[in-house]
């Protein structure tokens, strides 16, 4: 290692270059400062040929969201190189795809009374983060997410808080976001609908017009508009158009989407916003990016008051550090807290690595009588946000409800249907059960005419509803160090301890609710019972990658990690940006609120900079 400097080598240092790291380091680089992005992962095939993730994904056996990046090497592997140690020196990503973070995170079961729910969100490491196969659903959250305690007289024991801050303060943000990225969507259904029901206004319209809705979305629209659930008449179902940062039209050089369905796991068209756009564009400012460097730790200075260097690790196993003025942690929720932990850093309040939440998935499926006709236009263009909001939230979680273009594809890893991933047990009674093509060449013989005629009918009537619901935060939910479990470098591991279902069965009524939503969009659709596939199971859940909590924003430093400016309480020269500042989850898709808390972090920094 290079000896000590006292003068830092860049005004800012940030690690991590997904969606908050990204435009962070545009706005800073456009604004003459001298920039360093270091990211843990490698550079996607897309900076040589797009078709080289595209036929990675096409020629993998998993098809996993993992699949596009982790193509040929591009070098061979250094021969004094244990591939077995730590990744392989000239990959472009982690040699082993994470498979829900099994593979990484760790978990404590030896307490068989404290086991740990698994966190089934996961992330990857690579130049551009998690935007790589995002659905590109870009949400706004509402004013009353920014205000449950008020909103909701959440008593002492519910762990709830109010941001330090309110939907009238990020408002701004979240336009200049929408435009900097790209993001379409109706303003005619945000001004009758969400300004109406859930007081979102818009200062401003949105970039592009809306995505058109799919076929499928048409009719369930026409099946359930002014219907409600027994027991909840004021809360009337509509289907909405999503808005998306994914092109209407072309915009910033980009193409309008196509209709490809397949943004997870890779948009081949460029049609959708990846944090990679405004990496290039810091760079062309003047950004300097060093990927494959695996931050380890944060020194302090003497008096633990400063980040004094940046120490981080080359994927060949060689150290090294740098050093800024000012440092942005701008990682994620699992890897903010686990480079916090190890470097003993922002934690006087202990909420570090506590508080973690996502958004448990409730998903639902079934076949219809007539053609639906899923597999157009992206993953999902329609949802039903009649649950997003009311004074039920004092009692159970909000939630939303996508309406999914993609068939049975996403509903679990057994059946990921047309293609399906292994060969299924047949389902007695019913031959509609699998719905895969392993299905029906194994288990109903069938090949030739018949083979393609089953296949279309069946994948032309499937249809899935996704429900994501709103966690509140719980201290015991957290991120420690698995520190007898390091990683390929030699880190701990991150370990998770999660329950899904607090002992409040805020999840668990949802889940409830959301299950007799899935039922009646079918019933009115004229699914017959034995064709609905309504997931009951209370261990049945997914996750919707959205990891929040674990450093979160406070007014109060003895309870939380950040300010209103996500500026360290501890460390005057650290900003922590992500979702992992998220005090509670809301039901929206998180990546509009880090974009817009992003561009507000960077001119605060800025400011403090010429100061």
């Amino acid at each position: 290692m290079r000896p000590y400097i006292a003068e830092p080598e860049f005004d800012v240092v940030i690690v991590g270059s997904g969606i908050a790291g990204a435009l962070v380091a545009h706005r800073l680089a456009m604004a003459k400062k001298k920039v360093l992005i270091l990211e843990a992962g490698g550079v996607a095939p897309e900076s040589l040929d797009r078709l080289t993730m595209a036929h990675n994904f096409f020629t993998s056996p998993s098809k996993s969201p993992d699949s596009p990046f982790c193509g040929e090497d591009i070098l061979p592997v250094d021969p004094k190189f244990d591939p077995n140690a730590r990744p392989p020196k000239y990959r472009f990503v982690q040699p082993d795809p994470v498979a829900n973070g099994e593979n990484y995170y760790f978990y404590d079961d030896s307490d068989p009374t404290k086991k740990s729910d698994r966190f089934k969100s996961f992330y990857e490491r690579l130049v551009g983060g998690s935007t790589w196969h995002w659905q590109g659903i870009y949400i706004r959250m509402l004013p009353s997410d920014f205000k449950m305690k008020t909103h909701f007289q959440f008593g002492s024991d519910w762990q709830v808080v109010d941001w330090p801050i309110s939907y009238d303060d990020i408002e701004p943000w979240y336009v200049k976001a929408e435009y900097e990225m790209g993001v379409a969507g109706s303003d005619h259904e945000n001004e009758h609908y969400y300004k109406r029901l859930f007081h979102a206004y818009r200062s401003k319209r949105y970039p592009m017009p809306a995505l058109v809705p799919s076929y499928l979305d048409k009719q369930v629209a026409a099946a359930i508009d002014g219907e409600a659930l027994k027991d909840f008449p004021l809360h009337p179902l509509k289907v909405n158009t999503v808005p998306h940062a994914i092109n209407s039209q072309n915009y910033d050089g980009r193409p309008p989407c196509d209709g490809h369905t397949s943004c997870v796991p890779l948009c081949p068209t460029k049609a959708r916003y990846e944090a990679i756009v405004h990496i290039e564009k810091a760079i062309q400012a003047g950004a300097v990016l060093r990927s494959q460097s695996v931050v380890t730790q944060l020194e302090l200075d003497d008096e633990k008051k400063h980040v004094k260097r940046v120490k981080y690790r080359h994927w060949n196993g060689e150290e090294d550090w740098t050093s800024g003025r000012i440092v942005v942690l701008a990682a994620n929720g699992i890897e903010n807290p686990r480079i916090l932990l190890y470097s003993a850093a922002a934690n006087s309040s202990d909420a570090v690595g506590r508080y973690l939440m996502d958004h448990p998935i409730k998903q639902s499926y079934a076949l219809a009588r007539k053609p639906l006709f899923p597999f157009r236009g992206p993953q999902t263009t329609s949802d039903i946000a009649a649950f997003r909001d009311g004074s039920f939230r004092k009692h159970f979680a909000g939630f939303k409800t996508s309406i999914k273009n993609d068939g049975w594809s996403s509903v679990s890893a057994k059946i990921t249907a047309p293609r399906g991933a292994s060969i299924p047990a047949p389902v007695p009674g019913n031959p509609n059960a699998n719905g895969t093509l392993l299905d029906f060449v194994e288990n109903r013989g069938l090949f030739g005419t018949n083979l393609r005629k089953t296949l279309h009918d069946h994948a032309t009537c499937q249809i899935t509803l996704n429900s994501a619901c709103e966690q509140l935060p719980w201290p015991d939910n957290r991120v420690t160090l698995a520190k007898n479990n390091p990683d390929a470098f030699g880190i701990p591991r991150p370990q998770i301890n999660y329950k899904v279902y607090d002992e409040k069965n805020y999840v668990t009524k949802c889940f409830e609710v959301i299950v007799a939503l899935h039922g009646l969009v079918f019933d009115r659709l004229g699914i017959p019972k034995e064709d609905q596939f309504l997931q009951k199971e209370p261990n049945f859940y997914g996750g919707s990658g959205h990891i929040m909590g674990t450093t979160v924003m406070g007014n109060d430093p003895k309870k939380s990690v950040v300010n209103k400016d996500c500026q360290a309480h501890d460390h005057p020269n650290l900003f922590i940006l992500g979702s992992s500042v998220f005090p509670t989850s809301s039901t929206a898709n998180p990546t509009s609120t880090i974009a817009a808390l992003a561009l507000r972090a960077a001119e605060t920094i800025n400011r403090k900079l010429r100061a």
